[in-house]
């Protein structure tokens, strides 16, 4: 599939688990082929796993992916790719938090984690809440691109675990940040420039807990629909203990530079005080 002159090959997957009943996980992705407005936005991949637990993961999850889509590639949206990703996230997280306290009691306290990569040019762009994951496998290394928001999570920055203990630690799946918790919420945002080859793995908990980090560096590697096939056979093979949802996306081809646009309305109006 072509975006301008980026190439990009993905697949998708997204199963139960061997033990819960319901998927509350939900997959997003848009891959603007022309060459007008929502080309120069790039390709949007997202996961999102509403909370166990809580009533309706499933609508806060697939209320997150829709609002994140709806948004992102709306008119409305800021100029800048990493502002609007930020805006719809923030969207995202109000129509989450506001469903939730609503009428329908079924949906009381539902939240939900987001993850969302953008493909832009030649940089991705990436927008995190909760402990969904997103990878980098680039030249053999697989790096983890984002930070859990959990308890043990927390506790293994401030040096107070290890990695092996925080692996199996009782409080890995208490979060510390999600959509829907509060009116207002922080992403963390980051960015990175492309390269060839550079492959993307988007997935929930329900992948990264029962699959190594080596193992996923392995199997990453293969041809996307491939990867993403054997990854949820592995995750079932291992116990299938949660819903497992994942992108697997591989750069074959980076796009060119975003061309410089007008000057925005602040530029004009500094230039203007400047004499210019």
């Amino acid at each position: 599939m072509f975006l301008e002159t980026m190439i990009l090959e993905k697949a998708s997957a997204s199963h139960a688990g061997l033990v819960r009943l319901n998927n509350e996980d939900a997959l997003g992705h848009r891959l603007p082929e022309d060459e007008g407005p929502l080309a120069a936005r790039g390709a949007l991949f997202a996961v999102a796993d509403g909370l166990g637990g809580h009533a309706g993961g499933e609508v806060a999850s697939q209320t997150a992916i829709e609002t994140l889509l709806a948004e992102y590639y709306s008119p409305r949206a800021p100029h800048g790719v990493e502002a609007a990703l930020r805006q719809a996230v923030q969207a995202a997280n109000a129509q989450v938090y506001n469903r939730a306290r609503a009428a329908d009691t079924s949906l009381r306290g539902m939240q939900t984690t987001l993850t969302a990569l953008v493909l832009a040019g030649e940089t991705g762009y990436l927008a995190h809440v909760g402990d969904s994951r997103a990878y980098l496998l680039r030249e053999g290394t697989l790096a983890q691109l984002t930070g859990d928001h959990s308890e043990a999570a927390e506790l293994l920055r401030l040096r107070l675990i290890t990695p092996e203990q925080a692996r199996d630690h009782p409080r890995r799946s208490v979060l510390t940040r999600t959509l829907g918790s509060q009116l207002t919420m922080r992403p963390d945002l980051s960015r990175l420039r492309l390269r060839a080859e550079d492959r993307f793995l988007l997935c929930t908990d329900g992948l990264w807990e029962e699959v190594d980090h080596q193992t996923l560096a392995e199997v990453a590697h293969r041809p996307p629909s491939e990867a993403c096939a054997a990854l949820v056979d592995l995750a079932c093979r291992h116990g299938g203990g949660d819903n497992m949802s994942l992108h697997v996306i591989r750069v074959v081809k980076p796009g060119p530079a975003p061309q410089s646009g007008s000057p925005s309305r602040i530029s004009r109006l500094l230039a203007g005080l400047r004499g210019g």
